[in-house]
């Protein structure tokens, strides 16, 4: 069954800041869940919508692109947390390799 995913995910701890571009001292610094070279999940405590365009970047992966937000979904009741599908504009090679 197919889950609708072009590439695999792969379990990836990266430390990203998300910045709205309307909104820039909303920045938001996360960890992913897990990646893929054009993608990743995150867990947040902003709600986003679907459809947002952000600024994702990560200074020790050397990432700087801008992302889509395909999904966001409450995990939690107590503290809002979300998690967050990101499709990123280009292609991050090191996310694309499980080591």
């Amino acid at each position: 069954m197919s889950n609708g995913r072009s590439e695999k995910r792969i379990l990836k701890t990266v430390s990203l800041e998300i910045c709205l571009p309307a909104a820039p001292k909303l920045s938001e610094k996360l960890l992913t869940e897990n990646v893929s070279a054009h993608g990743a999940r995150v867990l947040m405590e902003q709600k986003l919508q679907p459809g947002l365009l952000v600024l994702v970047s990560s200074a020790g992966e050397g990432v700087w692109s801008q992302a889509r937000i395909v999904y966001c979904q409450r995990v939690s009741k107590g503290k809002e947390r979300f998690a967050v599908g990101l499709e990123l504009a280009g292609r991050v090679e090191s996310w694309a390799k499980p080591y």
